[in-house]
């Protein structure tokens, strides 16, 4: 089984660096969409058995951009909750809880966001196996979704520990990673 998987276009809050999270949600920017098809024309000779998007309008803007195919909304998808700190500036958030926002971005094995409500690792490692799980029944599937979760999502799903899933850093916008069979294929790439 082969898993592309791609992260959203660059919304108005990514331009601000503010925290979009779960339930934050700004639109594309207008300049996302020329990016956005560069990613559908690299994509275009591969056919897809399934299109799972995030339920964000983000991902959904840019799934609808990437693929004419039927788009399957998956909560699996939804970026990480980061609870209270969701709309925040990046800055802001890391002034406030320091030590939560380097392990968040650096250090998932030490990431404990209890303090302002923020979903556990361990629960969106959890989303991403079962959503593998469900995706074995096809050969070749497009999962659009989000930085944090896909990030550490796509890594554990390739095998690498908790301490490492931050360590070639998040995954940029308007990007593939390929996965195949649990196999690393491509990170993070910008058609």
């Amino acid at each position: 089984m082969r898993i592309y998987f791609v992260r959203h276009g660059k919304t108005q809050w990514n331009l601000e660096r503010r925290l979009q999270g779960q339930f934050g949600d700004s639109a594309l920017l207008p300049e996302s969409y020329a990016e956005i098809a560069k990613v559908r024309d690299f994509l275009s000779a591969v056919s897809f058995d399934k299109v799972f998007v995030s339920p964000k309008k983000r991902a959904i803007d840019t799934a609808l951009h990437l693929t004419d195919l039927p788009l399957h909304p998956d909560m699996r998808l939804a970026e990480w909750n980061f609870g209270l700190v969701e709309g925040m500036k990046i800055d802001d958030a890391i002034a406030k809880y320091p030590h939560e926002m380097w392990a968040s971005r650096y250090q998932l094995a030490d990431f404990d966001g209890s303090a302002f409500g923020a979903e556990s690792v361990a629960a969106v490692l959890a989303r991403f196996d079962s959503l593998y799980e469900d995706s074995q029944a096809f050969d070749t599937v497009l999962w659009v979704g989000h930085g944090a979760t896909g990030t550490a999502g796509m890594r554990h799903l390739a095998g690498f520990p908790i301490d490492e899933l931050r360590a070639a850093g998040g995954l940029d916008n308007n990007t593939v990673t390929i996965l195949e069979n649990g196999k690393l294929i491509e990170w993070n790439r910008k058609p």
